[in-house]
């Protein structure tokens, strides 16, 4: 189901509400998704991460854009 940029800034705004962060781990994206590792590393692998340390992490708009695409 295609969402609008507004829609998914606006999903994307809820969760920072909730997480005080944009940035997240696969393991997080499982949580706050309710999705098993394997969807999880699915989503990310088409996603360019963020580094913090020897973490990757990805922007949140990233993964609902992801998430939210045609393409998917």
């Amino acid at each position: 189901m295609k969402k609008s940029k507004q829609d998914i800034k606006r999903i994307a705004d809820y969760i920072y509400e909730k997480e005080k962060t944009f940035v997240f781990s696969q393991t997080e994206i499982c949580r706050i998704f309710n999705v098993g590792k394997d969807a999880a590393r699915e989503i990310c692998k088409h996603l360019e991460p963020v580094t913090q340390g020897n973490i990757k992490k990805y922007f949140i708009i990233d993964v609902l854009e992801y998430l939210y695409s045609e393409k998917n």
